[in-house]
Parts: C-alpha cells; sequence; structure tokens
C-alpha cells in the first residue's frame, strides 16, 4: 500500500499522516506530531500539502482545529477526475510536443522499472477511442515479480482501455499466460524459437522496443513510419501464430 500511495505524489511523511488520521479519526497537528515524532511545524506543512490534495479536511472541534483523512473510495473519484481534466487537453498538448520536435523523436531509459514507470505511463497518457495496442513477447507475471510498480500500472492501463473500449492484440511464447486480459483483448501463441530478449509494442505513431536484461533498456520511436513498419511485421507474425 505504501508504495502505491506514493505512486500519488506523496512523501513518506504524510503517507504516515494519512495512514493514521484513517485508523484514529479526527487528531489535532499535536497529536498527529507526536505519533510520527516530527515537529509541529513540518506536520502542519504536510497537512496543507495534503489538503491540497484533497486527501485531508480540516474542521472546528470545541474551538480547536482537528483533521481527518478524506474516504478513500472518495480519493479515486478525485484522482479520476483529475485524470478526466488531463485527457481533455491532451490532444493539444500532443500537437505542441509535435510541432516542437523534428519527424522522429527518440527515447531511451534503463532500469527495472522502465515498463510500469516509462512504457505504461505513456501508452495510457497517448490512449483514445478507436485505438489499438500491438504487443510481441510481453511476460506479464515475470514483470511483475522484477518490477514493483508494474502490477498497479497493468491495472490502471487496462481500465482505461476497457472504458474506451481499445483493441489490444498480444503474440507470448507458447506456454505463457497473461496475467490479466479485458474483453477487447485477442493473444496467440508462437514456438520459443520467434522470440529472444526482445519485445516490442506498436501504438499511434509511437514504437516501444523492450532489451531485456539485468537493467532492462526501453527504446521508445515517435515515427509514423516506424509505427507503420513494426506493425507490418506484427501482421506477418499474428497469421502464423496460433
Amino acid at each position: 500500500m505504501f508504495e502505491e500511495l506514493k505512486e500519488l505524489g506523496l512523501t513518506d511523511n504524510q503517507i504516515k499522516i494519512y495512514e493514521i488520521l484513517l485508523k484514529e479519526g479526527m487528531l489535532k497537528p499535536a497529536e498527529i506530531a507526536k505519533k510520527i515524532e516530527h515537529s509541529r511545524p513540518y506536520v502542519y506543512e504536510s497537512l496543507e500539502r495534503l489538503e491540497e490534495k484533497q486527501m485531508v479536511s480540516s474542521l472546528i472541534n470545541d474551538n480547536k482545529k482537528v483533521y481527518q483523512a478524506t474516504d478513500p473510495k472518495r480519493v479515486i473519484e478525485i484522482m479520476k477526475a483529475k485524470l478526466t481534466r488531463v485527457e481533455s487537453i491532451l490532444p493539444k498538448l500532443l500537437t505542441l510536443s509535435e510541432t516542437s520536435h523534428g519527424d522522429i523523436k527518440a527515447e531511451l531509459y534503463k532500469g527495472k522499472n522502465v515498463m510500469s514507470q516509462n512504457l505504461l505511463k505513456d501508452i495510457i497518457a497517448r490512449l483514445k477511442k478507436g485505438d489499438e495496442v500491438l504487443v510481441f513477447g510481453i511476460d506479464d507475471k515475470k514483470l511483475i515479480k522484477e518490477d514493483k510498480y508494474y502490477q498497479v500500472n497493468l491495472l490502471i492501463y487496462l481500465e482505461k482501455i476497457k472504458r474506451l473500449g481499445i483493441k489490444e492484440r498480444i503474440i507470448v511464447k507458447k506456454g505463457t499466460e497473461l496475467e490479466h486480459v479485458e474483453k477487447t483483448t485477442k493473444y496467440k501463441h508462437l514456438p520459443d524459437r520467434y522470440f529472444g530478449n526482445v519485445t516490442f509494442q506498436v501504438y499511434g505513431n509511437k514504437t516501444a522496443i523492450l532489451l531485456w536484461g539485468n537493467l532492462h533498456h526501453l527504446i521508445l520511436i515517435e515515427n509514423k513510419e516506424v509505427a507503420d513498419a513494426y506493425r507490418k511485421q506484427f501482421e506477418l507474425l499474428w497469421k502464423i501464430a496460433k
């Protein structure tokens, strides 16, 4: 739970304060400071940040200011509302991005968490109704084991493709089963000889290439011709997959 809350942009102590308020109910800042062993000025600042995020609220009780945690279900609704607002301006932001760069844009990321922290977040941000995602060589179980943020972001991704009716086609090794499958997802298998230590995904005008290793390397390429070339390669493999 701690890591998932950090994904919302909370600091360690903000998470501690939120958890304490969930357990204890209404508390004064001095009481919170004593429980987390921090000074009151520091607690006041953390409470202000939490109020800005609408995760806590304050009220007057017996002429003294006390704080209480926002219902977790309400927090989820607030986060969804924020995501919807950002999605509404996303086309304009992407237009600005496309006009400020050349015909091709490439990014390289390295680390154990590149699939969750870079690729899935980028796909989630860019997907729109009617899109299709093509995936070759993914292994959910391996990624969940190696990448502590993968499952959280995978569920967010799946919720979005379900909500927008986005199609997904996946080719995996024979014997590999996907961790989660939506109704709009189709997948097929190919023998081991078709796979190496590289997987790729295509969405919109972007191609993601992942090189497996002790530290994974992720290359994101934004170019229509490159994406179309990988789509053709995927279609050839899809025809022979079972």
